[in-house]
């Protein structure tokens, strides 16, 4: 048909203000006021035309390609975009061997999938194209989440927690998990919320200097025993605290320390003190399970508290905030009651 020859009916502009009048999208709505206007110039419809796209500002191409939509399709091709999404280049298959690579192979950065997908179709994507597709299909940039390697079998772990549950549930006696940490003297960026326009920035030191802390953690009493200070951990300190622990619970009869297998806690010199001191016993964890000792989860606090995002100019005051911290965790109690429960991951 031509677009000259075209004659609206009463019937047609009713049809036309009753979508325009019901149309929320502006951008649609402008479509039906466009034809409607043409639709009404008494000088015929190429005037019309001229007039509609100097009205609303339209080129008179675009005013035309809305008239014939509406003459070849009515107004149910005018009052849609009409977009037909690009097909992907990669087939549904193929896709689903890129979700495969990136879930078992965790590619650093997205230019890796660009090129696998080049290396093993033969199709080339921008970088760009390819961070879309990895979001349309539910992937993200994660942290990975830290397990032992080389773990115990899953019958020894479970077999050390029933262990642990049933040391638990004696009377008159004290279960507590140690172990050793070397808290540096440095600020570790973590993640924090902020504003991208002014992205923080973490101001560091030299890291050279560190706390060598020798902690014992009471899943009872929420408390904390420890021996802290630059010297390096052997046989020496770990007697030192241990002193510390028999004085401290020198009201129960039997004291049971978890322990991994550090060098320090199986030396010679440790295993004669225990034997002069009967009520504690040392049960050691199978070895690769830091996963059993919840005292990992209490060294995660500390860091946290301590080190993550935290920037002390003098070694001084961030060793002052580390004995504040250590010698009333207590005060941090009723977060232990969710941070520290005593249920144990099996890997």
């Amino acid at each position: 048909m031509n677009i000259s020859d075209c004659i609206f009916t009463e019937k047609d502009i009713i049809r036309l203000q009753d979508c325009r009048d019901s149309q929320k999208d502006l951008r649609l709505k402008l479509r039906f006021m466009a034809i409607l206007s043409v639709s009404s110039n008494t000088d015929g419809i190429e005037a019309g035309i001229e007039q509609t796209a100097e009205i609303f500002g339209k080129h008179t191409e675009t005013v035309k390609n809305w008239l014939k939509q509406y003459l070849t399709g009515g107004v149910e091709k005018l009052n849609n975009f009409n977009y037909k999404p690009k097909k992907s280049y990669l087939s549904r298959h193929q896709i689903n061997q890129v979700i495969i690579f990136v879930t078992y192979e965790n590619p650093a950065t997205v230019k890796e999938v660009a090129n696998y997908i080049n290396h093993k179709f033969s199709i080339s994507y921008s970088v760009e194209a390819v961070r879309k597709l990895l979001i349309k299909n539910g992937l993200k940039v994660i942290r990975p989440r830290t397990v032992p390697g080389n773990p115990p079998s899953q019958d020894e772990q479970k077999k050390t927690v029933e262990k642990y549950y049933e040391m638990r549930q004696l009377p008159d006696s004290a279960v507590l998990f140690g172990d050793v940490m070397h808290l540096v003297h440095q600020n570790f960026p973590g993640l924090c919320w902020g504003n991208p326009a002014f992205p923080p920035t973490a101001e560091t030191n030299s890291g050279r200097k560190r706390l060598n802390i020798i902690g014992f953690y009471d899943p009872a009493a929420y408390s904390f025993t420890h021996l802290t200070g630059e010297e390096n951990c052997n046989a020496e300190r770990v007697i030192e605290c241990l002193e510390l622990i028999y004085k401290k619970y020198f009201n129960v009869s039997h004291i049971y320390l978890i322990l991994d297998n550090a060098k320090y806690f199986h030396a010679t010199k440790v295993s004669n003190w225990i034997d002069e001191h009967k009520k504690i016993n040392i049960v050691f964890l199978p070895s690769y399970a830091p996963n059993l000792n919840l005292i990992e989860r209490f060294w995660r606090f500390a860091k946290e508290k301590l080190v993550n995002n935290k920037y002390y100019k003098k070694y001084k005051t961030f060793r002052a905030k580390a004995f504040q911290f250590l010698n009333h965790a207590d005060d941090y109690a009723d977060e232990f009651k969710t941070l520290m429960v005593e249920k144990f991951q099996i890997i």
